[in-house]
């Protein structure tokens, strides 16, 4: 079975910060699986490290079948989701699991939680879930701060004469040439307007989609938020196909359509993550103070998500030397950013080798639409030297 271990929370969080991020924010995770696939490309000997959000990233990258995978949340909520998956994965059949986490049937959480689920969680996720279990009988997808997100948005849409009816229309389109033309037939004149920008700029909102505090004013300041959520929604609506895009239709339509479901919720994937629950190990922490207590060289993998769009510089160079530390030679980083650009600190560029045509082929393809610019970078050898002796400031 899976192991949890819970670390010293380091003070520092703005009151904002801490109120934004407590309890379940992410009910699934918004990063697209086929990007990270192909970029990671996972063998047997690899250790891979991700940020838990709601626990489909580890999983998606347990199927691949690696050495290990650490997954770690300064969120304890996050973790609890997590800890309750892999508690289904280990006792209950596929289709149970797919009920309750694809929200088919999710009430079928309440007949196998006491008896089979809630034995195998940690103290901290057994005390999150007996509380809070109804949000995932009624289905983890209308809950959280994106649930409620989402929620909202399907009203607003609804407002605008963008019906459920209209979605499904949409999201059943084959081709692009076909799905363009819906949008800017049906879609681009009633989406676009002066309340749609109050909308999209009224920062509640966007706290609720997740969207970090630090994170808005770095996409609104260099951007405009306006322009920049139009011009990543009309991207993807007409350069990526829609028909098996299952974030877009979790969004506007509340569920996922047949399997276009995240890799880990397939039952061709079951068995292998069935198999490898004894390599996962749950962090309850912060990224940087975890990495400084891990054997240098042990981690050849790191999904970092967006989590430097929201680090002041110093921090960012110092949680980026803490991954240097804890690379293998060759070790893959992959992070992304709402900015179009973000680069590592000048400090670190000598040690990593980027790859930027792989990394705007990925870009292209990505379904979830929430990213402005993704990152694949090499660690050169050089890495470690670079990282020695250098301690991260409280707060990585």
């Amino acid at each position: 079975m899976h192991s949890v271990i819970t670390m010293p929370t380091p003070g520092g969080r703005s009151l904002l910060e801490r109120f934004v991020f407590k309890g379940i924010v992410f009910n699934m995770s918004w990063e697209d699986p086929e990007m990270d696939r192909r970029a990671f490309r996972i063998t047997p000997e690899d250790t891979v490290i991700s940020i838990t959000s709601a626990g489909c990233n580890p999983l998606n990258f347990l199927c691949q079948n690696p050495a290990r995978v650490i997954c770690v949340d300064g969120n304890p909520a996050q973790n609890a989701v997590m800890e309750l998956k892999l508690a289904a994965i280990a006792t209950v059949d596929h289709e149970v699991f797919f009920d309750i986490f694809a929200a088919r049937r999710p009430r079928r959480v309440q007949e196998v939680y006491r008896p089979r689920l809630r034995p195998l969680l940690s103290d901290g996720a057994r005390e999150f879930w007996d509380r809070n279990l109804w949000k995932a009988a009624d289905g983890l997808y209308r809950h959280g701060r994106t649930g409620l997100f989402c929620r909202i948005l399907r009203t607003y849409l609804a407002m605008l004469d963008l019906k459920p009816a209209m979605a499904e229309a949409f999201l059943s389109c084959s081709t692009l040439q076909e799905q363009r033309a819906f949008y800017h037939r049906h879609i681009a004149r009633r989406l676009w307007t002066q309340t749609s920008r109050l909308f999209v700029c009224f920062r509640p909102m966007l706290y609720l989609a997740g969207v970090h505090p630090e994170q808005f004013k770095l996409v609104d300041g260099r951007h405009d938020m306006y322009a920049y959520v139009r011009e990543r929604v009309e991207y993807l609506c007409t350069q990526v196909p829609v028909a098996d895009n299952y974030f877009l239709s979790q969004a506007v339509t509340g569920r996922f359509r047949g399997m276009h479901v995240p890799p880990y919720l397939l039952p061709e994937n079951y068995p292998a993550l069935r198999r490898n629950l004894d390599r996962v190990l749950v962090v309850n922490g912060w990224l940087g103070p975890f990495l400084d207590a891990q054997p240098a060289g042990s981690i050849s993998k790191f999904n970092l998500l967006d989590i430097f769009d929201w680090m002041p510089p110093a921090v960012f160079e110092a949680t980026l030397r803490s991954v240097l530390r804890a690379a293998a030679p060759d070790a893959t980083i992959i992070y992304r950013s709402g900015s179009y650009h973000l680069d590592p600190p000048a400090s670190i560029r000598p040690h990593l080798r980027h790859h930027p045509e792989l990394s705007r082929e990925l870009l292209a393809i990505d379904r979830s639409g929430t990213y402005g610019s993704f990152y694949v970078f090499t660690v050169l050898n050089n890495g470690r030297s670079a990282a020695a002796g250098v301690n991260p400031p409280a707060g990585s």
